[in-house]
């Protein structure tokens, strides 16, 4: 796991863990340092303490048919302006380490 830095919707930067290959595939991280200690955690649970991220849904189909399925995967974005632009826009295309994904939908952040 990498650490990186990450963009609230307030426009306070966080800390953020993930590894490298979703870091380059999340955006560029925000410029500045880290200005508020809270780190953010990518699998939060609705209870817990901290800032769970916005980012996509993201899909792809796994062998062929008949015996084809669905997976499916979470990547944090990690600026407000890379979340609103057509990069990880619905049927999107996002690759992670050379495996490509489409974009399902969007997810806002959530305390």
């Amino acid at each position: 796991m990498a650490r990186t830095r990450y963009e609230a919707n307030s426009g306070d930067i966080h800390q953020i863990y993930m590894s490298a290959p979703r870091i380059s595939a999340a955006g560029a991280a925000p410029a500045g340092s880290v200005s508020n200690d809270i780190i953010v955690k990518v699998s939060k649970k609705n209870r817990e303490y901290g800032l769970r991220p916005r980012g996509v849904i993201l899909t792809r189909t796994v062998g062929t048919a008949p015996n084809a399925f669905n997976k499916r995967t979470f990547l944090p974005v990690l600026t407000p302006t890379a979340y609103a632009s057509s990069a990880f826009a619905p049927e999107a295309v996002v690759t992670i380490n050379t495996v490509a994904w489409t974009v399902l939908r969007r997810q806002d952040e959530d305390f």
